[in-house]
């Protein structure tokens, strides 16, 4: 009888950290990729030109890059509780500084949205940490991963469905401050059911900073790196400029532009769920991943070559398909990680994911831009990023052996 009641306790913890990570993970996304939904009105408040656009909005991923891995080697040294408290009080007040004073000129808008990147790192590691930790071994883990990793574009779609209606309502100051409150408060709260880890007198390697463990690191997650700097600028791109090429290409008005953004991201979060659901059945994370990377390099092809006389039924279920193979890889990515490394570097691999992927991220986004202002046309944009897909395909295989469930 004990017995069953203690099981059934550790149950609901279990799913507790997991629904608190999930609505958590809901809320920092809105924050991340709200802004990039946004972009249409800071380009308007800020007066932005296109490829200053893409300049400010890889900023935030510049300041993630700087943030990944130092975010990576505190959550390894002092768990998880404590770097929810910590970021999401800095993340709440960055934000808020960002929502209070807001500048037109283009120099400190980058420099705010870098520190906002800065700290959204350890947001995301933290759920990621602590979700790959509770599951470790579960048969439900691909699942438990899959299911907290489609917060992400969950967030997105009430992002786009809401923020561009709730700017034109209230103002953009507005929606800033009301980014701030939630994302720093569901991260602290998040932090309340966690347990606290002891700290360690003799850290692990990844705990402490050392050149030669890191570049170990990176040997060892060679090619799951490769994937996440290919593959991730594809989430950014779709958001950035997508609901741009609605309205300049198709005419759509930018009203509802905002919900087909969202379709798309619907796209990404059944196909997280769905490849989490297909990993716990036994089929190798490599192998859908570049499933989903396939649907996205032969949807970007279409969305790029497709005549403007195309009905709005079928540009729908394209962006559903878009959705799907731009945002539906990366849970399988995390499984990935979690998979391959033990629970003392799995901040730090976690960390070496994020911060190729935001390379990547920073790298393309600028390109992407200049692209549209030179071309006069988001076409060869589209046609470059289905490129990038492909290579990502071709690089997706494992590194080293992965744990079957």
């Amino acid at each position: 009888m004990c017995y069953r009641r203690g099981e059934g306790l550790i149950r609901i913890k279990y799913r507790n950290v997991l629904i608190l990570a999930f609505v958590d993970q809901v809320a920092i996304t809105m924050s991340q990729q709200g802004l990039s939904i946004l972009s249409v009105d800071f380009k308007n408040y800020a007066h932005l030109g296109v490829a200053q656009m893409g300049i400010l909005f890889s900023t935030v991923a510049l300041g993630a890059i700087i943030g990944m891995i130092p975010a990576g080697i505190i959550l390894d040294r002092f768990g998880p509780k404590l770097v929810a408290w910590l970021s999401g009080a800095a993340i709440f007040i960055v934000m808020g500084v960002l929502a209070l004073w807001l500048p037109t000129h283009f120099i400190p808008l980058m420099v705010l949205l870098g520190f906002v990147g800065f700290f959204l790192p350890a947001l995301s590691l933290t759920g990621a940490a602590a979700v790959t930790t509770v599951f470790d071994g579960s048969r439900h883990e691909g699942m438990a991963i899959g299911f907290r990793q489609a917060a992400t574009p969950l967030g997105g779609i009430i992002a786009a469905s809401l923020f561009p209606l709730l700017v034109k309502t209230w103002t953009l100051k507005t929606v800033l401050l009301l980014i701030a409150v939630n994302v720093g408060g569901w991260t602290m709260l998040f932090g309340t059911i966690l347990h606290q880890a002891p700290l360690k007198t003799h850290p692990s390697p990844a705990s402490s900073f050392r050149i030669q463990y890191l570049w170990h690191q990176i040997k060892k997650l060679k090619m799951p790196l490769w994937v996440s700097f290919l593959l991730s600028p594809g989430q950014y791109a779709l958001l950035t400029y997508a609901i741009l090429d609605l309205h300049d290409r198709w005419h759509i008005h930018l009203t509802y532009a905002g919900p087909v953004i969202a379709l798309a991201l619907l796209g990404g979060f059944i196909a997280r769920i769905w490849m989490g659901h297909l990993s716990d059945r036994g089929v190798p994370v490599p192998k859908l991943i570049r499933l989903t990377a396939g649907t996205g390099a032969v949807s970007l092809g279409l969305w790029a070559f497709i005549p403007r006389s195309t009905p709005l039924v079928a540009l729908l279920f394209l962006f559903l398909a878009l959705g799907a193979g731009l945002d539906g890889w990366n849970a399988l990515l995390t499984a990935w990680i979690a998979n391959v490394t033990s629970d003392d570097e799995r901040g730090i691999g976690l960390g070496l994911i994020g911060l190729t992927g935001f390379i990547g991220i920073v790298l393309f986004l600028p390109v992407f831009g200049f692209l549209i202002r030179f071309t006069h046309s988001y076409r060869p944009a589209w046609g470059l990023l289905a490129v990038i897909y492909v290579a990502g395909i071709i690089v997706s295989r494992p590194s080293s052996p992965y744990k079957t469930h």
